[in-house]
């Protein structure tokens, strides 16, 4: 993995509802409705540990030095499943509230 920027949950949350929000407006005066499901968002966390050992002898006039080090990389994953509700707590739906549903 690469050095990426840090992104905490609350604002990849924030930014899925940002995004579901404008598709919403967006679809407000479409005859063509969608009703969300459940929102996926997996993480994906990378944890490194390394050990580093140094030995060094000096017996005049001479030196001798080791080194060592070790290291290990795991990475955890994080499945989060969220599902949109309204301000009513019903299912929420990609365009504006809808009179009736779509035949």
């Amino acid at each position: 993995m690469g050095h990426e920027p840090w992104v905490g949950l609350a604002e990849a949350v924030s930014a899925v509802r940002s995004e579901l929000t404008t598709a919403m407006d967006a679809g407000r005066d479409e005859k063509l409705k969608f009703r969300a499901g459940p929102v996926e968002m997996e993480f994906a966390v990378e944890v490194k540990k390394q050990a580093e050992g140094r030995l060094k002898v000096l017996v005049l006039p001479w030196t001798a030095e080791a080194k060592g080090s070790y290291g290990t990389t795991g990475t955890h994953r994080i499945k989060v499943t969220l599902q949109p509700v309204d301000e009513d707590g019903k299912d929420a739906l990609i365009a504006s509230h809808a009179d009736e549903e779509p035949a």
